[in-house]
């Protein structure tokens, strides 16, 4: 019988040791997966649970501006004045993994020659730039990221500006150049900027005024998209569905009463009257008489280095003495309010100069025929008679000024002083009762006021007033937003805002309107350069003396010590006359050295810029023109009554030498050419021959120059 060996395992301590291995392995597990779980808890919910959190967030994830576009501003026909305009501001990492010394090598030269083309500068000098960037990247272990509108790029040596403000064309183009690709390090940053169509016309109406006062309309609301990165320098990375996702939204589109065609006619007859004059600065405005709608504005200026900018909107923020434009107001204070004829008969005297309270008042020339120094009320405001215009009103106000005072801000011109929420600057006129203030009423204020001095009105107040005659004395405000569009469908739409219904009474208006037509048609009117015109205007004049800034001042605050004086010409109607429809007003402000020939006058400076926009709204208003056959050279041709009574031939080039710029844009239209002008007065040359034969889309040169 074998005896049991000593050496075999004991079942149960084997089981019992596994049993208590296993304990400890369950105790350890437990307390390591305690561990996770409390460090998962301490991670979401502990002092540092939000740093870590948003740190994974930053590894994982990245979210990026979707730029809205600011809403467009439009002309009356649709056409765009501003809009939104998408740029690339280009830089480089040229520390780029895929990037080596070799491939860099192979491809510097051919990338800096593509690069001078594009950009301007020498090849030697994109050569240079791309390679001290080079080395200073990969020397560089700045790995640092900087973000950049919601965007991250590394920071330091490695980040090298290229370019600025890069349009689609120009970053299309350069995307084709070796090395040019995100993952070689091009970073494209891209903005938007506002982009006029039309350049400079009509820059500063729409970029500090509508812009600026529509900001709120035009701004778009930017949204926000999710991304997850694809590497750590997050140049790949991939849209998701999120809940943090945002669109943008759009601005609203501004539609203007501006039209584009006309706006440029008017900026080109003031810019070239500026030059021809060397004035310094000017600004003309039309606007449709029965709404107030602003149809053109132009604001120039004339820099001592010969350049002409649009900077500044004179028509609304230059204030002073209008001069004898505001000679309308006072006429129609007389025949309204203190019931003066029209006919009445004034004596100005022989000599052109009266002596008023101590100031003595001078006039241009004597009124009256042959200089007799007597003529009617209708023709003292024809002349522009300073001695007449206060001569009557002190006889007609001195006992009571504020009457008069009271009468003109009855008006209502304070509340013109604005184009909607463009502001400009107040109508002001002194007060009586501060007759003992200093600056304030004096005893020459009445007899200064009445043919316009101290008094302070902006081109824009003068033109409404002349609009409110031309429009059966209904004062309305000026124009210039009249819709707001949100994709397609209108917003907002504004309409004529009255202002006052009825300025002065029907009799005093008819007498008002015979006077102003008076100055053009009269023969010793201000404005009888214009009775040449196929319609009639009525208009007009006014000169005024410009009071110099303080350091300026020579013997006095009108003239500095060398004897120059500045003058603001200027010359306001509206046409046609017997129905009207637009009123246009032409201020240029001037300077003229002691003793210097000059023209300074709204006559001679102002009145025919106000002649080149009304023949050219004539002679493209259907309204005012006819159709008639005539025969000539047995050719049978279409032909029509021009601004002169000339005929234009379709077909063949006509004569135009010796016209002024109505007439010649009229045949020349008419007869199927593209006109180019420059200059202003008469036609003394053109590009193509009379009669030569036409081909479509045929473009012809004008120069005007003012006769001597």
């Amino acid at each position: 019988m074998k005896q049991k060996s000593t050496n075999n395992p004991n079942p149960h301590a084997i089981k019992r040791s596994i049993e208590r291995r296993a304990k400890w392995l369950y105790i350890i597990f437990s307390f390591v997966a305690l561990t996770i779980l409390v460090q998962i808890v301490l991670t979401q919910f502990g002092p540092n649970g939000t740093a870590l959190r948003n740190k994974s967030e930053d590894l994982c994830y990245t979210t990026r501006r979707v730029q809205g576009s600011r809403g467009n501003i439009y002309d009356r026909n649709g056409e765009i004045l501003s809009t939104d305009s998408r740029t690339y501001n280009i830089r480089l990492d040229l520390a780029a993994e895929p990037l080596t010394d070799e491939l860099f090598g192979q491809s510097v030269n051919t990338l800096a020659d593509s690069l001078s083309r594009l950009l301007g500068k020498p090849s030697s000098f994109y050569r240079q730039l791309l390679r001290e960037t080079r080395q200073k990247a990969v020397e560089s272990k700045d790995t640092a990221l900087v973000k950049l509108k919601g965007k991250e790029y590394f920071s330091g040596a490695r980040y090298k500006l290229l370019a600025r403000h890069l349009n689609q064309r120009e970053y299309d183009r350069l995307r084709t150049f070796p090395l040019m690709e995100r993952r070689m390090g091009m970073i494209a940053e891209e903005e938007r900027m506002r982009y006029k169509v039309y350049g400079s016309m009509a820059a500063y109406t729409i970029s500090q005024g509508v812009e600026k006062a529509y900001d709120s309309l035009l701004r778009s609301t930017d949204g926000v998209n999710r991304y997850v990165k694809l590497d750590n320098r997050n140049r790949n990375s991939v849209p998701i569905v999120d809940k943090i996702n945002r669109p943008a939204t759009n601005g609203c589109d501004i539609h203007t009463t501006i039209d584009v065609n006309l706006q440029d006619v008017v900026e080109g007859a003031l810019r070239n009257r500026l030059i021809e004059n060397n004035a310094l600065s000017g600004t003309a405005v039309v606007v449709e008489c029965a709404t107030g709608e602003i149809r053109a504005m132009a604001n120039l200026t004339h820099r001592k280095n010969g350049e002409i900018n649009d900077d500044f909107n004179y028509a609304i923020r230059w204030h002073g003495a209008p001069g004898s434009t505001f000679k309308g107001i006072s006429l129609m204070a007389l025949l309204d309010d203190a019931g003066v004829s029209k006919d009445k008969w004034v004596d100005c005297g022989k000599t052109g100069k009266t002596v008023i309270n101590g100031l003595t008042i001078t006039d241009t020339h004597v009124v009256g025929e042959n200089k007799s120094g007597k003529t009617t009320v209708k023709g003292m405001f024809a002349e522009s008679s300073n001695v007449g215009f206060a001569k009557v009103v002190c006889q007609n106000y001195e006992d009571n000024p504020q009457r008069w005072v009271d009468y003109i801000r009855d008006i209502g011109l304070d509340k013109v002083s604005h184009i909607q929420n463009i502001r400009g600057l107040k109508f002001y006129i002194k007060d009586p009762s501060t007759f003992h203030n200093k600056g304030g009423w004096s005893k020459t204020t009445l007899p200064q006021t009445a043919y316009g001095y101290e008094v302070n009105m902006t081109p824009l107040q003068i033109l409404m007033f002349y609009n409110a005659v031309a429009n059966n004395g209904k004062l309305v405000s000026p124009m210039l937003v009249k819709q707001v569009m949100s994709d397609g469908k209108v917003v907002e739409e504004y309409g004529c805002e009255v202002v006052n219904e009825q300025i002065c009474s029907p009799t005093a208006l008819a007498d008002l309107r015979e006077c102003m037509e008076a100055v053009v048609s009269h023969e010793r009117g201000t404005g009888k350069a214009l009775s040449k015109l196929p319609f009639k205007v009525a208009g007009k004049t006014g000169t005024a003396q410009v009071i110099l800034p303080r350091e300026k001042w020579g013997k006095n605050a009108y003239v500095t010590a060398d004897g120059t004086r500045e003058y603001l010409a200027t010359f306001v109607g509206y046409f046609p006359a017997d129905d009207p429809k637009y009123t246009c007003i032409v201020s240029i402000k001037t300077e003229r050295k002691s003793g210097e020939v000059k023209y300074y006058t709204g006559a001679g400076v102002s009145l025919p810029v106000f002649e080149d926009i009304a023949g050219y709204i004539y002679t493209h208003d259907p309204q005012w023109t006819t159709k008639a056959e005539h025969k000539t050279n047995n050719n049978t041709l279409t032909t029509k009554p021009s601004a002169r009574g000339t005929t234009t031939y379709e077909g063949v080039v006509p004569n135009v030498v010796g016209m002024g710029l109505r007439d010649a844009l009229y045949c020349l239209e008419s007869a199927g050419l593209r006109v180019k002008f420059s200059g202003s007065g008469k036609v003394v040359k053109q590009s193509l021959a009379p009669d030569t034969a036409i081909e479509e889309e045929t473009v012809i040169e004008i120069e005007l120059r003012i006769e001597n």
